[in-house]
């Protein structure tokens, strides 16, 4: 079938990499008290092109969508863009994307690289929070320097998915986002991954201010502490080679 009726394009020879994002889990309350004092934000245009370190100092309580108790997930829930909130009582709710403040994405990452904080091969998505917990005092300002801010919408949590930027659920492991500048969305793709022989079939139905790049993927690993797992400590080597349609 695809011999027939597709071909395969690779647009660049540059190595690639892949790393994974995942849907987590964080505390969360109607309620502001003196745990759930970290607002959950709502859009609201105001705060297009106004800081991140500006809208957490200046925030309208009628824009607080939800409180959580924990400023690091909150943080994180930023970075994967849609998540399951939990409260109290075990019930649950769906945290979804809504837009952002129109500043550029920046890594934390890259940012405690580059001061010192943390060398290249120990950082991944644990040993950033594990640093950003030690060091209360100057997490603020870390957190910070990624000037982006994401807003959310919720409704009734239901044993699905979230839906990427093509508009359609995302399935673990099979879907990735990819550089919308280069690549459509709707695109079957294998990852070649040389060093491990790996051929992995997949489609990109999602896009994200990070992935930039012809050989630059981020591959949806699903939900709990087994898909935070994987996807915390990805970091693969690979090349896209899109499955392009055609007919006779």
């Amino acid at each position: 079938f695809l011999i027939k009726n597709f071909r395969v394009k690779q647009t660049n020879k540059t190595i690639g990499l892949l790393t994974g994002y995942y849907e987590p889990t964080i505390n969360v309350s109607h309620n502001n008290d003196q745990i759930f004092r970290f607002p959950i934000l709502k859009k609201n245009k105001y705060y297009l092109g106004k800081s991140r370190q500006y809208i957490k100092n200046n925030f309208e309580l009628k824009d607080v969508l939800l409180w959580t108790d924990d400023i690091v997930d909150l943080f994180f829930l930023h970075i994967q863009g849609s998540g399951i909130g939990k409260f109290n009582d075990g019930t649950t709710i769906k945290i979804a994307y809504d837009g952002n403040n129109n500043l550029p994405y920046s890594s934390i990452g890259k940012h405690l690289i580059n001061k010192g904080y943390l060398k290249p091969e120990e950082t991944n998505l644990f040993s950033i929070k594990d640093w950003l917990r030690r060091n209360k005092k100057l997490s603020i300002g870390v957190m910070n320097s990624n000037k982006r801010y994401i807003f959310f919408k919720s409704f009734k949590s239901k044993n699905h998915h979230p839906v990427g930027a093509f508009g359609i659920q995302l399935s673990p492991e099979t879907s990735i986002a990819v550089d919308k500048k280069i690549y459509p969305l709707g695109l079957p793709f294998i990852i070649l991954s040389e060093a491990e022989k790996m051929y992995l079939p997949v489609v990109s139905l999602d896009t994200g201010s990070a992935i930039i790049g012809p050989n630059r993927a981020d591959i949806f690993t699903g939900r709990e502490d087994k898909a935070e797992e994987k996807a915390g400590k990805l970091k693969k080597k690979i090349y896209l080679l899109a499955l392009i349609p055609y007919s006779n």
